[in-house]
């Protein structure tokens, strides 16, 4: 499955496109360990061939973000997800 990268206009609230965010993240970081990348493209920014990267060493504090979003929101197995993807780390 082709991975989706959220587009971001410049001046989107950033709070509510956490879910976007962040399940680009997971997806993400899952892709590039298979794949041996040393970083992900994140979201990219509308209209300007822009994208946010996330390099290999901050993968694990960014995991530890969208965890703990997960767990505000009571989706534990998106929660399992990550928690396997960090120890892959």
């Amino acid at each position: 499955m082709t991975r989706r990268i959220p587009i971001l206009a410049h001046n989107d609230e950033l709070s509510s496109k956490k879910p976007q965010v962040y399940k680009s993240l997971v997806e993400g970081v899952s892709e590039a360990i298979k794949t041996d990348k040393k970083e992900i493209k994140l979201c990219e920014v509308k209209n300007s061939n822009i994208y946010i990267t996330v390099e290999k060493p901050k993968w694990k504090s960014s995991l530890d973000s969208a965890l703990q979003f997960y767990i505000d929101r009571e989706e534990y197995e998106e929660c399992s997800k990550i928690k396997k993807l960090i120890d892959k780390l």
